[in-house]
């Protein structure tokens, strides 16, 4: 590969990683993304000169003036992003460039901008596919600016040379044709220099990213992108939308548990809102008719670091620390204010603020531009079937009459039904664990709706259609059990999310969203209830597909916690551990010097013992004893053999095989020193030629003759020659100074 042809594929390869990382964001449109990949196509076949294309200049002037105005037409009028608006203008800009065969200053603006698009990238993602790409571009970046100063400098010398004129003073002229002859740099040095340059980078850039201050902001992630749509978690949700959620596989939050060992992890589920008034195929907060569930919800009160929900537990933490299950969530980018946490949250900590709505749904400030890492204590202990049994109540509550709400025009079939399925039992546990078997057994689960009539979705669900998704099962046992009486409300949230057993934590996404039915206890409050059958519960496959993508996503983790979480706690944490290390080695190796001492000091007192005592006479022959001077004159011997087969092993009689070019240099400047102790120096102007002429020795003339043979002319020296040269060079070394000095005059 030429250097023209490797400075190329290094340029396309920093501005298509640019690229890449603008698509990664997945905040571009499908037609900005091909149509720009198919610009770096052409621009590619452009700068290799198979495709003969240049756009004047007039034209590319009228088309930038014409384009001036598109962004603020795509972002006025066509509602797009600010930021997407402006990627679309640093494309159009790029293809005027990238369509035309390019000078140094072009490639130039070209860099700017694809550094320009990293950092707008960097704005919109932070995640393993970001630090990849990052990579994958500084290595391009390094080859390309050295791949660039190389050609630059190149260009220049071709040029110069072109340019030199007659009485210009060449110093061995003999050289130029050398010159002209030289192969080009080549790519593979250019490529292991730009990746040692690049480990290099990394090197030092770790300890500088631990050392640099942190700010006190853990929530502030993709600074520009958009957050996902979460369609079932407003204050009015119609039967299907968390159907459409299902579909989605996009990622929605991770979540890491710290659970108590006697309970089984499966039981898990993240609640998010819950909806309690029911109309004709759509479920709404109650608040919501009054304006918006804000109405009844109050701010939970900050105390420390932490939001405590349940305040009445602060006192009595310690009670319930055998059944309290600790979550961090790591919540991508989402345009609803939900906080996801498992039942009867305690407390919250990692948020800016926190309300409580009067269905202890938690929400926080928007956070729809950026990820939100926060955690959660909840007290998961779920009451036994025997508890509950007795936890029964004739009456309820008046504030819990709106959880026994029933629309207008209600099917009156529907209690009907519930009656029936109900019949015999007496406790308000009895009833719902009959009514969700009856539901499980009887309907089958299905993505597929299909409507018979326009009536009620949950009549038409129990009587005509028999298939549905979590919404129309969680619905149906709602409604069914408010027709006994017994106080019931829909929750939306998600499963528990897959499992990776790599780092211990779960990946939840759109289609691990669920709905489920939370029943009224007066002892135990409310308690969760899934009617749901098994076939609408996500089952994961557990082959090498699955350990591959649990693989890459705990490298996604790893990237969260550890870098973007990198944080002042944590840079605290790692000076504390690193103080403790360091102190612990020292106190290890201050013991062992200490132990190795006294081992050598009772080994001293044995031989002192055993041993009598020796006069100056004793060491005086031990010292010059015959074995103690043979081996010091082996060391010497050894030593200056070594020291002579290194001289030998890098003297111009070993290197003439290896390099004969180099090894021609060699000995003719071993010609030009021995001359040089002489008094005798060869001028700056004086080819190698003038210079014999100059000597008249035939020592000279005969080392001058090989050499420009071996230098210039490719030849091999044969026996008979290296011999007249070491010949030469003797004779040379073997002549007196003075005499050399009068025959040079």
């Amino acid at each position: 590969m030429t250097l023209d042809r490797y400075f190329r594929l290094s340029s396309y390869a920093l501005i298509t990683t640019s690229y890449l990382m603008l698509v990664a964001t997945h905040q571009l449109d499908w037609i900005s993304i091909v149509l720009f990949a198919g610009v770096l196509i052409f621009g590619w076949f452009v700068d290799a000169g198979r495709v003969q294309w240049r756009m004047p200049t007039a034209w590319v002037s009228v088309l930038m003036l014409v384009f001036l105005p598109f962004p603020f037409v795509d972002w006025l009028v066509l509602r797009t992003s600010p930021i997407v608006a402006l990627i679309h203008f640093i494309f159009f800009a790029s293809t005027m460039k990238l369509v035309q065969p390019k000078h140094q200053r072009d490639w130039l603006w070209l860099y700017v901008v694809a550094f320009f698009q990293m950092l707008l990238a960097a704005g919109m993602m932070i995640d393993t596919t970001f630090f990849v790409l990052l990579v994958l571009f500084l290595f391009s970046a390094v080859s390309t600016l050295v791949s660039f100063e190389m050609q630059r400098a190149h260009q220049a010398l071709v040029d110069g040379g072109q340019s030199q004129e007659a009485g210009e003073l060449e110093f061995w002229r003999e050289a130029t044709n050398a010159r002209k002859s030289l192969p080009s740099p080549r790519w593979r040095s250019i490529a292991f220099f730009s990746g040692v340059s690049l480990i290099t980078i990394l090197v030092l850039a770790t300890p500088l990213f631990l050392a640099m201050p942190r700010l006190a902001l853990r929530n502030s992630g993709a600074g520009w992108m958009q957050g996902a749509s979460l369609s079932g978690f407003n204050d009015t949700v119609r039967l299907g939308e968390v159907g459409q959620l299902k579909l989605n596989p996009q990622l929605v939050m991770r979540v890491r548990v710290n659970q108590p060992p006697d309970q089984y992890r499966s039981n898990l589920r993240w609640r998010g809102i819950t909806l309690d008034y029911y109309d004709n195929g759509s479920w709404r907060d109650s608040y919501s008719l009054r304006g918006n569930r804000k109405t009844g919800a109050r701010p939970v009160t900050k105390r420390g670091n932490a939001f405590w929900v349940d305040e009445s537990m602060q006192m009595n933490h310690a009670k319930v620390l055998d059944s309290i299950t600790r979550q961090t969530f790591y919540l991508e980018p989402l345009d609803t204010p939900t906080i996801f946490a498992a039942p009867k949250a305690l407390w919250v900590e990692g948020v800016p603020t926190l309300w409580r709505d009067e269905s202890d749904g938690l929400w926080t400030s928007n956070h729809a531009l950026n990820r939100l890492v926060y955690q959660v204590e909840s007290d998961t202990r779920r009451p036994t079937d025997k508890e509950l049994r007795e936890d029964n109540a004739s009456e309820y509550p008046p504030e819990l009459r709106r959880y026994t709400q029933l629309p207008r025009n209600f099917d009156l079939r529907v209690g009907q039904l519930a009656a029936k399925t109900v019949k015999g039992t007496t406790t308000a546990l009895d009833m719902a664990r009959r009514l969700e078997t009856h539901l499980r057994e009887n309907y089958s689960y299905s993505l597929n709706l299909r409507r018979t009539d326009d009536g009620d979705p949950v009549a038409d669900f129990l009587f005509n259609v028999q298939a549905g998704h979590c919404e129309y099962f969680a619905s149906a046992m709602t409604l069914m059990l408010r027709t006994q009486g017994i106080p019931a409300r829909i929750v939306n949230g998600f499963q528990m999310g897959e499992y990776s057993e790599i780092s211990d934590f779960y990946t939840v996404r759109q289609s691990d969203a669920h709905s489920w039915v939370e029943v009224y206890f007066p002892k135990h409050g409310w308690v969760a209830f899934d009617p749901t059958p098994s076939a609408g519960l996500n089952q994961y496959d557990n082959n090498w597909l699955a350990t591959m993508r649990h693989f890459g996503e705990s490298l996604e983790m790893f990237w969260l916690e550890s870098v973007i979480g990198f944080g002042a706690n944590e840079q605290a944490s790692l000076v504390f551990r690193m103080h403790r290390t360091f102190s612990s080695y020292q106190s290890d190796i201050s013991s062992t010097l200490t132990d190795w001492r006294l081992q050598f000091s009772g080994f001293l007192k044995t031989m002192r013992a055993l041993l009598p005592p020796l006069t100056a006479r004793d060491w005086a022959d031990a010292i010059f004893s015959p074995s103690v001077i043979g081996v010091l004159v082996g060391g010497t011997l050894l030593i200056g053999g070594l020291v002579f087969w290194r001289n030998r092993a890098n003297s111009w009689q070993r290197r003439l095989h290896r390099e004969p070019m180099a090894s021609a240099v060699a000995f003719y400047q071993e010609m030009l020193d021995t001359l040089s102790q002489a008094g005798h120096h060869r001028l700056p102007d004086q080819t190698p030629q003038e210079f014999a002429r100059v000597m008249a020795l035939p020592p000279v003339t005969l080392i001058t003759k090989l050499y420009q043979q071996v230098r210039f002319g490719g030849k091999i020296l044969e026996e008979s020659e290296i011999t007249q040269i070491e010949v030469a060079l003797k004779e040379l070394r073997l002549l007196p100074k003075t005499e050399l000095a009068l025959k040079i005059s």
